[in-house]
């Protein structure tokens, strides 16, 4: 191990041995900003649901302000999953009917997502698969489907309901989903269903122009979404997130709706509700979710008992153990999610 993984894992688990100070918290995060030379850091912490401090450090000597906005990568998934949820709530689609329904010809799969500037190349998912897949099974990472399908057709890895496997494949369908039953794009539904209800003004699924003053940049590279991606283009600030989130758990039947019937991984303790990780504890539960893009890291997670929750973003993919670390000093306990090899 290298000096600089040594600290990284020294000062987290010197976090997670006991809760954080605010002094202490301040200390620790510009301390593994300035050793992992990350340029922005913002995290927000809720204590009973409710904002309790903020939080805002830079590596390389510039402050990124309260307002931020950095890529939040799968952060984006709750974020969809809580569209998807609202609307099943009010009938305008159902979790266990199979997506043959909505795509009666077909599902068409764009094969180079991430190709930005590229032509889509695209194939069709048959109807005959779609009629074994729900919602609810997108929603939970267990219809099937690979995380991505590396540039070719899209086909299920097992049958749907057999086991997990994290999928971001799957969250796009669910994006083109909700634009089939909604004849809206993603970026327009989100503004009408989260982002003005919650009163998210720094948030948005593709580059926008009221964001783009408060970006930061990512290291050591990053992409720039000018469509929205379901799986993966959610910018954001911290304490946005942070709203998004207490209003998640202000609401007990959304809450009942997401944890209920979780699938379970192999890992101990962990299971996947609808949109969230779930990390069980005794009687009580945390809900989770990383993100993962070029540039960027962050993390969220919330306590389903004493409504306590952090959420933290980094510019930098470097940022991992300094939001495992500052996750730890605000939520201090054993953590199995944080010890998934996706979670890096």
């Amino acid at each position: 191990m290298d000096r600089r993984s040594f600290l990284l894992a020294s000062c987290a688990a010197m976090a997670s041995s006991r809760p954080g100070h605010a002094d202490d918290l301040d200390d620790l995060s510009a301390r593994l900003a300035s050793e992992a030379k990350i340029c922005a850091v913002s995290a927000t912490v809720l204590r009973n649901g409710h904002e309790a401090r903020r939080l805002s450090v830079s590596g390389c000597g510039t402050d990124p302000g309260p307002v931020a906005v950095f890529q939040a990568a799968s952060l984006s998934k709750p974020v969809v999953a809580y569209i998807v949820l609202q609307m099943a709530r009010r009938g305008k689609l159902s979790l266990d009917s199979p997506l043959n329904e909505i795509f009666p010809d077909g599902y068409l799969h764009r094969q180079n997502i991430f190709a930005l500037r590229e032509a889509p190349v695209v194939d069709t998912v048959p109807v005959e698969v779609l009629r074994a897949i729900t919602p609810r099974a997108l929603l939970s990472h267990s219809a099937g489907f690979p995380n991505w399908a590396s540039k070719g057709p899209l086909t299920p890895n097992f049958a749907p309901g057999a086991r997990w496997q994290y999928s971001g494949e799957g969250y796009v369908l669910l994006q083109r989903m909700l634009e089939a039953v909604t004849e809206r794009p993603l970026q327009q539904l989100a503004e009408q269903e989260v982002f003005a209800p919650i009163g998210l003004t720094n948030t948005a699924f593709k580059l926008t122009p009221a964001i783009q003053p408060n970006l930061v940049s990512g290291t050591p590279r990053q992409l720039r979404f000018p469509y929205e991606i379901a799986a993966g283009s959610l910018y954001t600030s911290a304490n946005d997130y942070a709203r998004f989130m207490a209003a998640v758990l202000g609401d007990e039947q959304l809450l009942a709706l997401i944890t209920r019937d979780p699938v379970r991984l192999q890992a101990p303790r962990l299971s996947w509700g609808l949109g969230w990780g779930i990390e069980e504890r005794g009687r009580s539960a945390s809900i989770w979710h990383w993100g993962s893009n070029p540039g960027f890291r962050s993390l969220a997670m919330a306590d389903l008992e004493s409504r306590d929750a952090v959420v933290v973003l980094t510019s930098s993919e470097a940022g991992m153990p300094l939001a495992k670390a500052i996750l730890n000093s605000v939520l201090p306990g054993d953590h199995p999610g944080l010890e998934l090899d996706l979670v890096r």
